[in-house]
């Protein structure tokens, strides 16, 4: 196969670049014709993607993590909505949540499950807003979870400790506010924490946020935390590594092809981990819109 390795070398704190070299020496030494692009400014791997999916290529690999990917896949569909080609994923980031989805534990893994040249075909979820649109792969947020990554992110010169103090300041100025959705035409009205959409069952890593979720069953999973206490709130959230908060009283879980929120304020968006939009939002699911090697 004739493959496009689209690559972030400052993924997995700056392992991007050696993993990129390492996983080029490896798809070639399979007979693999391979070439890599590195990304050198947020935004780039968009414009590559979305010129390079009509290109002579068999898949374009997406080589960082799932901020990488969210990257890649939109690049792709602004390119050609109709996804010729399928995608490689090679995970290299620090969370890499979307890719223990596709079954794939190390590096090797991803590169056999590539190698073998077989795909799956895959869902996305859609997402339009006032002032963007966008398909997200993993999971899109908003409320409590994306205020923590936008604040986190304004502290990331203390490294690791950015998340930490992230979620500090949110929950010392807690407090909930007023949603109203629809799930496939049923309307709801709630006072709200968050709202998470996943179309795969983890986020950050090892977080299950999406117990029951399918990255191929033509469903997105949205899990609500309403209103509750900041002791209650601290206590929910170590609950999302064993998948156990959805038996919490103040947590609503659904299944839907479509859906729209509005919040009062409007919230900012994390899909994929990254910051981009606000609320109102309407999604839908494009059940399995892209082929995946796995």
């Amino acid at each position: 196969m004739k493959l496009l390795m689209l690559s972030n070398p400052l993924a997995g704190r700056r392992r991007g670049l050696a993993v990129a070299e390492k996983s080029l020496e490896m798809l070639r030494q399979r007979g693999h014709t391979v070439e890599n692009i590195f990304s050198d400014r947020p935004g780039h791997l968009v414009e590559v993607a979305a010129k390079e999916v009509n290109g002579a290529w068999d898949g374009i690999i997406a080589l960082g993590g799932d901020g990488t990917l969210f990257e890649v896949i939109n690049g792709m569909m602004k390119g050609n909505p109709e996804l010729p080609i399928p995608l490689g994923v090679l995970p290299a980031g620090t969370g890499n949540s979307f890719s223990r989805d596709l079954g794939i534990g190390t590096h090797a893994d991803a590169i056999e499950l590539i190698a073998a040249g077989a795909t799956r075909p895959v869902d996305l979820g859609e997402c339009r807003s006032d002032d963007t649109s966008f398909v997200f792969i993993n999971i899109l947020g908003f409320g409590f979870v994306a205020d923590v990554a936008q604040k986190a992110y304004s502290y990331r010169k203390w490294g690791a400790l950015n998340y930490v103090i992230g979620v500090f300041i949110i929950t010392r100025n807690l407090k909930s506010y007023p949603l109203e959705f629809e799930i496939d035409g049923r309307s709801f009205q709630r006072d709200n924490i968050f709202v998470e959409i996943s179309n795969s069952r983890k986020t950050g890593g090892d977080m299950i946020m999406a117990p029951d979720a399918s990255i191929d069953d033509g469903l997105l999973d949205v899990v609500i935390l309403n209103k509750l206490s900041r002791l209650r709130l601290l206590s929910a959230l170590p609950r999302i590594f064993a998948g156990t908060h959805l038996k919490m009283r103040e947590v609503e879980h659904f299944t839907a092809r479509t859906m729209s929120f509005r919040s009062t304020p409007a919230k900012v968006l994390t899909p994929d981990g990254e910051i981009t939009g606000t609320t109102p939002i309407t999604v839908n699911v494009l059940p399995g819109k892209i082929r995946v090697f796995g």
